[in-house]
């Protein structure tokens, strides 16, 4: 199959996982090189790469170095949220919170922030753009990008209470980065600049701006994560 279209990493991917939908490929297959994927594509052998890369972000594949690419048990790459603490309520429980706590962190942030605290935050994006070049999730600086808003908000408990939802927070923005990436109906680089445009209020130290591009941004999260919950 030659494919001829944009993006064509993303179409490479979309032809690999429809062959892993249809069972064409099964957990434990051994993808065929990436000389022989490119010849077989049509395409150059970075965009087989990419494609790669997307898969194993996306939870389609495992790539062992010196051994070869190998598709993985698709049963335990579910987007299954309940998993976290067994129960759906958790997830929604941690939601309710961050709405109510970060939008007034966001808006503090905006008002008491310092030269110190831009760089922590923009140091967070700076990780956050490295990761989705290396085609990685990118939680880790998701979190790190939300806990360095709370320190420039200069209230401690608005940060303790962020600390004590931490390691929860963090899984459910890795879920969130796999689901972004599994629709293809958003992408990474849209949850990134909405942390950009969140970043750029509280540069300019519009409180109001702050806090809507806050609230926009946990209900795009919220959307994504509850129309994605496996019910079973």
């Amino acid at each position: 199959m030659k494919i001829s279209n944009q993006k064509l990493y993303e179409k490479v991917a979309d032809v690999i996982i429809l062959d892993i939908r249809e069972k064409r490929l099964t957990t434990g297959d051994r993808l065929p090189s990436i000389k022989a994927l490119s010849e077989s594509f049509g395409v150059g052998q970075a965009t087989i790469r990419e494609a790669l890369n997307a898969l194993r972000a996306m939870g389609y594949v495992d790539i062992k170095h010196g051994q070869g690419t190998f598709i993985t048990n698709q049963e335990s790459t579910q987007f299954n949220l309940e998993a976290i603490n067994g129960d759906v309520q958790d997830v929604r429980n941690l939601l309710e919170v961050r709405n109510i706590v970060e939008v007034g962190v966001a808006r503090l942030a905006a008002k008491n922030r310092t030269d110190e605290d831009l760089q922590e935050i923009e140091s967070a994006l700076n990780d956050m753009k490295l990761a989705i070049d290396k085609r990685n999730l990118g939680e880790a600086s998701d979190l790190k990008f939300h806990l360095a808003i709370a320190d420039a908000s200069k209230n401690d408990m608005l940060k303790q209470l962020l600390l004590n939802v931490s390691d929860i927070m963090q899984h459910t923005m890795k879920e969130t980065r796999r689901i972004y990436l599994y629709t293809q109906s958003k992408s990474i680089e849209k949850l990134y600049h909405e942390h950009i445009d969140i970043f750029e209020a509280i540069r300019s130290k519009d409180s109001e701006l702050a806090q809507e591009k806050m609230i926009f941004h946990l209900k795009e999260v919220e959307q994504v994560v509850l129309n994605n919950i496996k019910t079973t």
